[in-house]
Order: C-alpha cells, then sequence, then structure tokens
C-alpha cells in the first residue's frame, strides 16, 4: 500500500496483474504493521478507564447512550448476533483490500488519491489510540455491557497470541467505521453504478451496527470513525491536487495502461 511501484520496471513496463501484486502485498504488510503497533502501543489501563467514564457521561448528556438498547436487540436474535460477530471479526480487513483492489483497475487514475486517504485515516487512528486510550463498553458488564464474542466464540483476550498484536484499549476512533465508511465514500465518488453505491452505504451501516452490537465500540466512537473518514476523503484529493506528484507515490494508471 506504500505505493512503492515505478512505472517502469528496469526491463520496460510492470504489467498491471504484476503491479497489483506488489502494490497490494504492500498494502498487507501494512495491515500487518497497523495490527502489531496496536499491540505494541497498547494504551494505558487506568487512563483508558478514566476516558471510558468520560465519554459515557457524555453520551448521557447528548443523549446517545444506546448502546444497550442496541445490545439487547441483538441479543434477542441469535442469527443476527452470529452474523454481526463475523462482520466485526473477519471483514474489517477483507473490504478494505477489495476495495483498493477494484479501485487499483477500475479507475486507476484515481487510486493514488485512495491510497493516500487511507493513509492518512490509518495514521489519525493509530496516534489517537496512543494520546487517548479508551476501554470499550465490553469491559464494563457491570454496567450490562455483554462481551458477544468472548460468550459465543470463546474468544480469550488474555492469550498470548492475541495480546501481542491486540490493543484493548483502541477504540476511539472506531476504524473499522472509519474504514466502512472509506469504502462507502470511495464507492459514492469513484463508481458509476448505483449497485455499488447502495452496497457501500449497506455495508457502512452494517459494521456501524455490528462494533457497538458486539460491545467493541460506543457511539462517539463510530461517529469519530465517520467523521475522520469523510474529512480524509475531503481533504486529501484536495492536498494532492494541489502538491507535486512525489515520484515514488506514482498513479497506477502509469504502470501499464494501453490505449488502442
Amino acid at each position: 500500500m506504500f505505493g512503492l511501484l515505478r512505472a517502469k520496471a528496469q526491463g520496460g513496463l510492470l504489467s498491471r496483474p504484476r503491479a497489483a501484486i506488489l502494490e497490494f502485498g504492500l498494502m498487507a504488510s501494512l495491515f500487518s504493521l497497523y495490527y502489531v503497533t496496536r499491540g505494541v502501543a497498547a494504551g494505558r489501563a487506568y487512563d483508558a478507564f478514566q476516558n471510558a467514564f468520560l465519554v459515557m457521561r457524555i453520551e448521557q448528556a447528548l443523549g446517545l447512550a444506546v448502546e444497550r438498547g442496541v445490545q439487547s436487540i441483538v441479543m434477542a436474535y441469535p442469527p443476527l448476533l452470529v452474523l454481526l460477530n463475523g462482520v466485526y471479526t473477519y471483514m474489517h480487513l477483507w473490504t478494505v483490500l477489495v476495495f483498493g483492489l477494484w479501485s487499483f483497475f477500475a479507475v486507476p487514475d484515481r487510486y493514488r488519491e485512495v491510497r493516500a486517504t487511507f493513509l492518512a485515516i490509518l495514521a489519525v487512528g493509530l496516534t489517537s489510540y496512543t494520546l487517548f486510550p479508551l476501554a470499550p463498553p465490553r469491559f464494563f458488564p457491570w454496567r450490562g455491557f455483554v462481551d458477544t464474542l468472548a460468550i459465543s466464540r470463546g474468544v480469550n483476550y488474555d492469550h498470548p497470541g492475541i495480546a501481542t498484536l491486540y490493543n484493548p484499549f483502541a477504540a476511539m476512533p472506531s476504524l473499522h467505521v472509519a474504514f466502512a465508511v472509506f469504502v462507502c465514500i470511495g464507492l459514492l465518488r469513484l463508481a458509476r453504478r448505483r449497485l455499488l453505491h447502495l452496497l457501500g452505504i449497506g455495508y457502512a451501516s452494517l459494521m456501524t451496527l455490528a462494533v457497538i452490537g458486539t460491545g467493541n465500540h460506543y457511539v462517539l466512537d463510530c461517529i469519530a470513525g465517520a467523521t475522520l473518514a469523510a474529512v480524509a476523503w475531503y481533504a486529501v484529493p484536495r492536498f494532492l491536487a494541489r502538491a507535486p506528484e512525489w515520484p515514488l507515490l506514482p498513479v497506477p494508471a502509469r504502470v501499464t495502461v494501453r490505449h488502442r
């Protein structure tokens, strides 16, 4: 995802499939770094719980404290619970990868802004996790919150294999929601087919429901994540339009787009 692809290789132009393999190999590596960084930069427990109490008070004051009501509905319908657990666990990574692959081939002249927008969201999210650690709702069962992944899938967050790569206090903003809205806005901006527009809106809505329904995020986390994605899509392309193109960040269309 770093975009270190050259327009020309030593033997000539790179083929688009080869360029895609290199690009998305780097993208997968970046996601791996994202999870490792979350684990290494795990938030401080005391601060995380104090920040959680602050977020709950703000939500109460604004009338946004609907998480327990959402969870009660989800828990009443086991198939919905299974669906939301799966969406939260598996779709976060793969949807971004698929959207990146689609944009690389379908709108290669716009891929540079897709890549840069993604990186901006990721950078802000990781910075926020360090500066504002936040314990998610599932840490407060005595307040009526339920950790649906733990009760239905037996997920042990303290397992060494998970704890090393997992920051339990990475909640504000919700990058699950941020990346879902990133995909949604990207499809609305770049895709011509209405079906893709509806698919993006549906996915962002489903992911938002999933992160709240599983007890992993507050409503304010979701609002922050959606706002981050919207601001990034607004600001980053405008910045790129004014900034000179960095040679190490070429537009993928220059890799091999042959017009006949």
